[in-house]
């Protein structure tokens, strides 16, 4: 986590953040002010984390900063912010990684990129994991409703269906939803 963007509108804070970092070894690959601030420019960037030197997020800024963490799936830190609890809650919905409200110290900037950087993995370990489980959740709903259709047209017991739909499963090299929507496809065709 060492290539750095900043967004920022003000030239001197911009100025005096790039100088700390490099002074403590990262590589600032870029300073944007809000206006330049596109996907394009964002991912032309390469950042591994992009600081955020703002007072308030405001709406459209919150929306930007949405865009980066979860669509570029990118840490985002927010320098100079409110203090107050909507503004705070509103970050972290964002996807905020890190949300400092005091004035930053140079030597404070490596500690909080780490530890947003650490919050990030964690918050994308958490919905991979999330989006895994209601995929496999919907895959299950699909099964049962494939061995639903085999027993009430075929007589087969729940063990039986469910034996039949895997042996094919197998013999194919589909997954045990792929068979479960060609079952319920057919259904319906025949309705």
């Amino acid at each position: 986590m060492k290539r750095i963007l900043i967004i920022d509108d003000m030239r001197d804070r911009a100025a005096w953040l790039k100088a700390s970092l490099e002074l403590a070894e990262y590589d600032v690959v870029g300073v944007l002010a809000w206006e330049q601030v596109d996907e394009n420019s964002i991912q032309a960037a390469l950042a591994d984390v992009i600081i955020v030197d703002a007072d308030a997020p405001g709406r459209d800024t919150l929306e930007q900063i949405s865009l980066m963490s979860t669509t570029l799936e990118k840490p985002v830190v927010v320098l100079g912010a409110r203090k107050d609890q909507r503004s705070i809650q509103e970050a972290m919905r964002a996807g905020v990684s890190a949300y400092v409200s005091y004035a930053v110290k140079s030597e404070d900037l490596s500690g909080i990129i780490q530890v947003a950087a650490a919050r990030f993995a964690e918050h994308k370990r958490l919905r991979d994991e999330l989006k895994v489980a209601k995929s496999q959740l919907v895959e299950r709903k699909l099964v049962d409703k494939a061995k639903g259709i085999l027993m009430a047209d075929h007589g087969y017991s729940e063990a039986d269906a469910y034996k039949r739909m895997r042996g094919m499963a197998m013999s194919k090299g589909w997954r045990m939803a792929e068979i479960a929507e060609a079952i319920i496809l057919a259904k319906e065709l025949s309705a």
